[in-house]
């Protein structure tokens, strides 16, 4: 080994101390308020982001996105001027744009306000996570909540980027109820409620939000689901890429196909010719179900009546047993009936009493004795 391959460490050990990079701790630099408890800007360095001068053109300076957070009559949350909380339509997220900027760290938090106006306006793809449930049947006594923002991807003059890099944060926007607080019971909606933002941070994207999820890496949406959610409950959609919704919700799920339909039809042609196409889908269904019912009747009607046929062969044998048995008995008496005759008729002819009718005239058990020895010779004694 050389003294040069000394000064490189291997491959593999980059690898792993990248594996076990500490994440960054929370930090509220780029973070200004122009109004405390209503408006906050933040600036967000994008380091896969390419920067779009006036002529549409890349050049090699790192930009920076401004999302300003404002607050509207205490009640909605506004990014970039579009509400982000709470949520108007939950089936139909947000489409959310924010400017693209030069300014430097130093000088976004220390100089004059500047006007970003000018600068080349993305619409983004996005992450949202809220952590309690902001369904509007939600009631609190005193409400509480956090709004996180990942941002996946910016899209300009038709060029599309995915912000994959680990070293861009996430955006924190902290809202806190104003008082008088509800008493019990608690019938205000979220809706309802006087909200201020009380705080803003960046956080470290590792290991929250990584690996990275571009719209391959999510599951399909296919007509078998109503609408595709990315979690079971409101709002369902946490990954928001503009690909996959447009006004009527998520596109590709069965809801998106209804809305489109209703649209361009009507409601009660859209009803008839979905019942068609139900029916003509479940046809073969139904017909399998049928044809599987008819068989199991038949298999068991068939086996009730092989039991039925069992049951009476069953009976049959049995009455004919019984018959047998009382044409055995009945024979039994008559000839019980026979042998005491003969035993009368014995005693009246003087014939030996234990002799029936049947051994009248035939020889005794000696005589075929002796006959027998006659026949076979004299047995030397």
């Amino acid at each position: 080994m050389t003294a040069t391959n000394l000064l490189y460490p291997p491959i593999p050990f980059l690898s792993a101390a990248e594996g076990y990079r500490q994440p960054v701790a929370d930090t509220r630099r780029g973070v200004r308020w122009l109004e405390q408890g209503r408006t906050v800007l933040v600036r967000l360095d994008t380091p896969d982001l390419p920067l779009w001068d006036a002529y549409d053109q890349v050049t090699d300076i790192t930009p920076s996105l401004i999302f300003n957070f404002t607050l509207q009559d205490k009640r909605i949350l506004l990014l970039n001027g579009v509400p982000v909380f709470p949520l108007q339509n939950a089936y139909v997220p947000p489409r959310l744009y924010a400017r693209q900027s030069t300014i430097s760290l130093t000088e976004f938090e220390h100089g004059q306000p500047s006007n970003f106006d000018e600068g080349p306006l993305h619409a983004i793809d996005y992450h949202r996570v809220v952590p309690i449930s902001e369904h509007p049947s939600a009631h609190y006594n005193v409400f509480t909540t956090q709004l996180e923002l990942d941002v996946l991807g910016a899209e300009f003059a038709g060029q599309h980027t995915l912000l994959r890099d680990k070293t861009q944060p996430l955006i924190l926007v902290y809202l806190n109820e104003l008082p008088p607080f509800q008493k019990y019971p608690y019938y205000k909606s979220i809706a309802e409620l006087d909200l201020t933002l009380s705080d803003s941070l960046l956080r470290d994207r590792f290991p929250y939000n990584t690996p990275f999820s571009a719209p391959k890496d999510l599951a399909e949406c296919t007509l078998w689901s109503w609408r595709c959610s990315d979690i079971d409950e409101y709002p369902w959609y946490r990954y928001i890429y503009r690909e996959s919704f447009d006004e009527h919700g998520k596109i590709g799920s069965f809801r998106h196909m209804l809305l489109q339909i209703w649209e361009r039809f009507g409601f009660w042609q859209a009803t008839m010719m979905l019942a068609v196409g139900m029916a003509l889908l479940l046809a073969p269904l139904f017909w399998r179900l049928h044809r599987a019912a008819v068989r199991t009747k038949q298999h068991v009607k068939g086996l009730y009546t092989r039991r039925e046929e069992h049951e009476l062969h069953k009976t049959d044998a049995e009455a004919a047993c019984l018959l047998d048995y009382e044409d055995s008995e009945e024979a039994g008496h008559d000839e019980n009936d026979l042998d005491s005759n003969a035993e009368l008729n014995g005693d009246a002819y003087g014939r030996h009493p234990t002799g029936g009718q049947d051994d009248f005239g035939k020889p005794s058990m000696a005589s075929n004795m002796m006959a027998i020895q006659e026949s076979l010779g004299t047995i030397p004694s």
